[in-house]
């Protein structure tokens, strides 16, 4: 199961019940530019409404460390909180009077398994050099060292790995090179053609689900351009 689905995740999700194990996703955050993501006038509400929606057995979620960490109350009961994962960069910005140079990776659920190389789970994640985050035309572009990192501790080799807000695609790259099974989800038509165009740049062939407006869903082929609908979400990358 390798999808790439272009439309609103909340639409999607429903039919993935049962069949995805791990959510890696890196949502609209709280305290996002102004005017950046100008359809999600409630970050909260949207990330709430999407994981109403999933079954998924693992939550991973990633914020900026300036981000209001009770905008994680959107995340449902039943999975319990594990442990935060500190995701830095080698060259650190300013944020105004904050310094700026790491992002949080929130993890809920259930862990894997302990086995060999995998007893402890760590808190640190490797440090992004500059060269990690390429400018790719999404304004939030992820390290694909970082996703990589979360997709190894949060998920085996052939288990699902989603992203409801895939942006321009890293995560889904990670779990693709990562020998993980993948369910992407872009509302925006331009960032969904570019993780397009990453994936087909790591020799991935996934299913692509687009759609027209006020039509149903339809299965096409794997080609390099696709089309789009609904109220926002980003993600990562």
């Amino acid at each position: 199961m390798n999808i790439l689905l272009q439309g609103d995740c909340r639409e999607h999700l429903p039919n993935y019940r049962g069949q995805i194990d791990t959510i890696i996703t890196d949502p609209v955050w709280p305290n996002a530019p102004a005017g950046m993501f100008p359809d999600v006038p409630d970050p909260q509400q949207l990330l709430a409404e999407t994981l109403a929606l999933t079954d998924a057995r693992r939550l991973v979620i990633v914020l900026r460390s300036d981000s209001d960490p009770r905008f994680l109350q959107a995340v449902p009961a039943r999975y319990p909180f594990f442990r935060t994962q500190h995701l830095t960069y080698a060259m650190p910005g300013y944020i105004g009077r904050k310094l700026g140079g790491d992002e949080i990776a929130y993890c809920f659920g259930e862990p894997l398994p302990a086995a060999k190389g995998r007893m402890v789970i760590p808190g640190q994640g490797p440090i992004a050099q500059p060269d990690d985050r390429k400018a790719n035309g999404h304004p939030c572009s992820r390290p694909l060292v970082h996703m990589r990192w979360l997709v190894k501790w949060w998920s085996l080799p052939g288990e699902v790995v989603c992203d409801p807000f895939m942006g321009s695609g890293t995560t889904i790259i990670a779990a693709h090179e990562m020998n993980r099974q993948y369910i992407g989800m872009e509302i925006n038509p331009t960032y969904f053609n570019i993780a397009q165009q990453r994936l087909a740049m790591s020799h991935a062939t996934p299913q692509l689900l687009a759609e027209e407006p006020h039509e149903q869903p339809a299965l096409i082929e794997p080609t390099r351009r696709s089309r789009g609908k609904k109220s926002p979400t980003r993600t990562d990358e």
